[in-house]
Formats: C-alpha cells, structure tokens, sequence
C-alpha cells in the first residue's frame, strides 16, 4: 500500500479540532466600507478569493456578494474552485454589462426584467445557444438568493423563479465518437504512452547502468548517465549547452527533461487515453490521487473523488484489474504505469496526485523554482491547457464527416458509456459505469445517435427473428424430439426431398415397424419419423378439408375408428401451432388431394 493520508472507517475517530471552532466568513466587510471579499475554500483543498473593488457598480456590491457567499459557501451549490469561478464570473459579467447602459441601475431594487433579458442576449453574441442559456441560469440562481428578496421587483422575482429558462438536459447535446474514431483515437493515444514508456524506460536503463557499471560505457554514455543522476538527485534538470543558439534552450531543456520525467506535452496522449480505457469524467481522472492499494498484484484499489453526487457521496473506492503482460489494456495496470512514470517528480512536487509533470521552462521555472521546476499539473486548478486539438492534428485524425476530428475528453466518456451498453446488450444496471441507470441514459445515451442507430438495428433484429422464429414451426409427431433432428435432415425437409403426403419423413427405410416403411400416409401422425414444417401447411389444410368431405360420407363411428386419431393430432398439436395469417396464406395455396391418396405409399411396378 502507498503513503497517503489516513483513511476514514469504522473504528477510527474523524478528525476535529480542538476547542470551539469558528469558520473563517466567506464574505468579508471591510469596516470602512469598502468592496468585500468572497473567499472559497472548496472540498477538495483549493482556495481562491473574488475581490469587489475590480467591479463597478458599488451600490450592489454587498447584495451580490452575500449571493454569492450562498452559492460557494460550505452549504452552496458550487463547491469546486472552476464552479466558484464560473460563479463568479456571471457576476462579474453581469455588474460590467450594467455599467455599460445609458442608465445603469444602482442598487438590486432597481434591477428589472429587462436587464436580465439583456444579459441572455449580450451572451447570445459571444457563445451558442446552449451556453448562453446556461450562463442566463446561472444568473438567477444568484438572483434568487439575493438578501431581502422583497426588496426586488416582483417581476424579476417571478421572472428568476419561472422553469424554462434554463438548459434542457435532454436537449441534443454533442455526442461520442463512433466506433471508427474511437479506434482510431486509441490507437493514436496508446502509440504515445507506449513512446513515453519506453522513452523514460530507456532513461531509467542508462541511469541504472550509470551507477551500477560505469566502466562498460561510452564516454557519451557517461556524461549522458552523469546529467540523469543529477536530475534524479536533485530535480533539476541538467543540460550540455555547448554548441547551442540562445533559442534553442527551451527545447534542448525539455529533451534531457523528457529522459527521466513527464511532461506538459505528455498529459494529452495519458489522459485522453486513460478516459477511453477507464470511462471516468475528465474531473475525476485529472484528480487521480497517488495513494492506493495493491491487491495481490492482481487488482489496485483507488478512491476517486466523483464531484457531481453531492458531499456525503464525493468519493468512491474502485476495483481496477492489473495484467502485467497487458499493461496498457486494463485500467489498473495503466494506473500503475503513471505512478511508476511520474513518482520522481512527485518526490519533488509533493503533490499527493497520481500526476506530476516537470514544468520548468521560461515562467514555469520561476513560478516553480522551489521544486525544481516540478508540479502536480492539476493541483492549483484543473481547467490546465492540454491542446487537445493539436495533438489530433498531429496524428492527422480525421471524423466521419470528412473534417478534422475535435478531441474532447467528455466525448470519450460519452463513447465509453455507449461502448458498455452495447456490450451487455442495453441493460441498464449493468451499462453504467460512474453513474445511475437514470442518469446514464439520460445524459449519455438517450440522445446519442450511434446508440440510437445501434438500439434501432437491435430492435429490428429482434423483430425479425421473432417473426422468422414465428415462422420456422418446426412440429416433431409421435412423440419425438424436434430438437433431435439434425440439420442435414432439416435442410432436405425444407427442400422437399423428404416430403411424404403432407409432412417429410426422416427416415423411410428405417419404419419403427421395421425395415422400409409401408404404412399409410395416415399413420404418419402417429410416427416419430414425420416431421412438419410451414411449407407443409398448404397440403395440411387441404387433408383437414379432405377428412371433413369424407366424414359427410361416412358413419361418424367408421370415420372416427378410422381417421380420429389423425383428425385430433392434426387440429390439435398441428395447425394451432402456425398463426392465423400463416394458415389464411397456406389456405390460399392449398392443393386439392383425392381420397385416394390417403391410403399410403404403393411400390413402383
């Protein structure tokens, strides 16, 4: 098990301060009144604080900021430091587009309607549709926790509290990737975290043989193991600049960097790869953390942190498979690799994430120069650049509509979701992976066309089958296992060169009676060799009709004695068991059979 913070359970006492505790205020008053101060603390340890003075508009200050207090606060909606950011700049966006009319309001009470339908459309000129309206949501729900409600407009009131404004989560939204782009992001993603692999691999190697077996080097290869060991030393990277233009610093830094560490340009290929292999949201994978669990080297238990099921149900423990001879195929093993890939920067980072890139270059040096140019890429915030759309660009990745692909990490848990669903057939329970049957279909699979076109084709299969099912009646008589027959003999059944007078015979020379059957063609709906199929059913309607003239002709007890028990086994096992449009298609089909032909089989002279 690696190091890591003590973790919680039963038995052991959470941890609490001593004393009396008093929280630190969200929103801070200056007493000489002053712009105040929003300060956030969210769940998962960041801080950030919003500052008034920037704004104009001072007479709505404090409201704004007490609503905001609400909403990023311990008991608000918005607990992350990218949500309380976004929060934020509504309002900021808000206040500056007021200040710009010809006659801005001053305080909340003269805020109307109007101006928050001016908002949605100054949005509307800069973002589609669907953020603009998210953006419009987000105001009011701001709006609806200003203090003193009854101080507003009744109208904005009523406005702020009206449904519909707002975004529609089952709207179209942007779906996965079909099953070709997918294969092909994968392939482009695994081919960089095999290269990134083997390229920190092939530094380990040479630092290894450095401090093991100096003397089998070459001069090169001793100076090259020298830079490596003090990299690992001390985090700094060390570069042979003789020979070397000013320009090209940066780039010869970030080549003898790349020999022992990760880099910026690695996370792309890493994370785009582990959302496809593991189906998590882009969130959840950029807060990997590096304590875990290994499970008899066959699994590694991992707590996430799931940021969208609320505070009691933030954090989860999954299971992930390891496969050491398939590395890259199973979450856990690809879990591992980073922890392996990424643990000498994370000596020098800190940080308590899985990821730890070195950074040192132009102002990462300065800003990072405490850790020798190392971070945890996603510890100040997770909104970090990753130019996706470059690296699909690189790799010349190309959509099904001809045009270049747009790589986005939320898509890849969309095709994950779709992928799952497919694969256990559109059970629900089984399909989803981070989230509730509900929530799995409405958000990932409801509106997604290649789930749609799949579920189409399935239902259309089922039909289908249902229908050739209903149709391929296959009735076994005297007892005997229609299963049993093999599919040679069912094959010549249905061709017809088994058929007798209104069913097939299976075997003609082998009659339980013994040897080559002589029988009438009656006693076939007696004997285990006769075999009824639809295309039978014509000949079976028309003997039905034939045996009802002959009862007209006959004593009833002479027709029974003679022919009851084939009339029983064919209106009673037989012809219920085609539908009533099979035999009105027969019925129109049916030949005419003389009575004749109801005594049986006659030798050829």
């Amino acid at each position: 098990m690696s190091g890591g913070m003590a973790r919680a359970g039963r038995g052991r006492t959470a941890a609490a301060p001593d004393g009396f505790y008093e929280p630190p205020p969200t929103v801070e008053f200056p007493e000489n009144g002053g712009s105040p101060v929003v300060r956030f603390m969210g769940e998962d340890g960041r801080e950030c604080q919003f500052r008034f003075e920037e704004l104009p508009l001072a007479g709505m200050h404090r409201d704004f900021a007490h609503a905001l207090g609400v909403r990023i606060g311990a008991g608000g909606g918005r607990r992350t430091q990218r949500a309380a950011s976004s929060q934020w700049q509504t309002v900021k966006r808000f206040l500056l587009l007021l200040d710009q009319l010809p006659v801005p309001p001053q305080r909340v009470d003269e805020l109307r309607v109007r101006h928050l339908e001016r908002y949605l459309m100054s949005r509307r000129e800069t973002c589609l549709e669907t953020s603009a309206r998210r953006s419009l949501q987000d105001l009011l729900r701001i709006v609806r926790v200003l203090p003193d409600q009854d101080r507003l407009d009744s109208a904005v009131v009523d406005y702020a509290g009206q449904p519909g404004h707002g975004v529609n989560a089952q709207q179209a939204v942007r779906p996965g990737y079909s099953d070709r782009e997918f294969h092909d992001v994968m392939t482009a993603a695994r081919s960089d975290v095999a290269a990134i692999r083997d390229r920190i691999a092939a530094g380990e190697d040479l630092l290894r043989r450095f401090l093991d077996t100096p003397d089998e080097l070459s001069a090169a290869e001793r100076e090259q193991g020298a830079r490596l060991e003090a990299m690992a030393r001390t985090g700094r990277v060390q570069v042979d600049y003789r020979g070397l233009a000013v320009g090209e610093y940066p780039a010869a830094c970030y080549a003898q960097a790349r020999q022992l560490f990760v880099v910026d340009q690695d996370l792309a290929p890493l994370l785009i790869y582990a959302a496809g292999l593991s189906g998590r949201n882009p969130e959840t994978l950029k807060e990997l953390p590096a304590a875990h669990r290994l499970l008899e080297e066959r699994a590694v238990a991992v707590t996430l942190i799931k940021r969208r099921r609320g505070k009691t149900n933030s954090r989860t423990t999954v299971h992930w498979s390891v496969d050491p001879e398939r590395q890259l195929r199973t979450m856990g093993g690809f879990y591992l690799l980073l922890h392996r890939m990424m643990a000498r920067s994370r000596a020098f980072s800190g940080t308590a994430s899985v990821w730890s890139i070195w950074a040192g270059n132009g102002r990462g040096g300065i800003h990072h120069a405490a850790t020798s140019g190392h971070t945890g890429p996603f510890d100040a915030e997770l909104a970090r650049k990753l130019k996706l759309g470059q690296w699909a660009k690189r790799h010349g990745l190309v959509g099904d509509d001809g045009e270049p692909l747009q790589m986005m990490l939320t898509r890849m848990k969309k095709t994950a979701e779709t992928r799952t669903a497919k694969q256990v057939g559109g059970h629900l329970p089984s399909a989803r992976l981070t989230n509730t049957s509900e929530t799995s279909f409405s958000h990932y699979l409801r509106a997604d066309p290649f789930i749609t076109e799949w579920a189409a084709d399935v239902l259309t299969e089922a039909i289908n089958d249902a229908e050739r099912h209903a149709r391929q009646v296959v009735v076994r008589l005297g007892g005997a296992d229609a299963d049993a027959v093999s599919k040679r003999s069912l094959g010549q059944a249905e061709t017809g060169e088994l058929d007798t007078l209104a069913a097939s015979c299976l075997d003609i020379e082998r009659s339980p009676t013994g040897g080559r059957c002589r029988q009438s063609f009656m006693a076939c709906f007696a004997c285990p060799n006769a075999l009824v199929l639809e295309r039978h059913l014509p000949a079976l309607l028309a003997l039905a009709d034939a045996l009802r003239e002959d009862l007209e002709r006959r004593d009833a007890d002479q027709w029974a004695a003679r022919h009851g028990a084939t009339w029983t086994v064919l209106t009673r096992d037989i012809l219920p068991r085609f539908s009533p449009a099979q035999r009105a298609a027969a019925a129109r089909t049916r030949p005419a059979l003389p009575l004749d032909l109801l005594d049986g089989p006659k030798e050829l002279a």
